[in-house]
């Protein structure tokens, strides 16, 4: 079962697909595993996504998987075709953004904007703590 978590920023869908690791070492597996996630989103979300969609595919092995999708362009002549221009990005640094910083003073930060920024890495535990902070990921 994929546990997910969808977000809608800057006229794209992020799906936060936590503890889930993308296949992106075979691109088979990989297109299968978000043809999966895309009807998921579609049956479950009720979302369209006929047409032209741009996939960012973020992945950390510390957090799972993140889909950035944009789409660039609608075919309202054919609603049944989807199609997706991949981009993967491979071991990304994942952080967990903080309003108040929940670890001890040993554990390494960094401070910017008022907001505590932990990257995954240095967490030994992060099931404590992922539900208490947002996921940041780098690009």
């Amino acid at each position: 079962m994929i546990s997910m978590k969808i977000e809608s920023k800057d006229e794209k869908l992020i799906v936060y697909l936590y503890r889930y690791h993308l296949t992106i070492d075979n691109i088979d597996k990989l297109n299968k595993e978000i043809k999966n996630i895309f009807i998921k989103l579609i049956k479950h979300y009720h979302l369209d996504f006929f047409g032209y969609s741009k996939v960012s595919v973020y992945y950390n092995k510390y957090y799972g998987s993140v889909l950035e999708i944009e789409k660039i362009y609608n075919n309202e002549f054919n609603r049944e075709i989807i199609d997706l221009k991949l981009l993967i990005y491979n071991n990304t640094k994942f952080f967990l953004e903080f309003e108040d910083y929940p670890f001890s003073k040993e554990m390494p930060f960094v401070y910017e904007n008022n907001k505590f920024y932990v990257d995954l890495e240095n967490i030994d535990n992060i099931y404590k703590y992922i539900e208490f902070g947002k996921v940041i990921y780098d690009k």
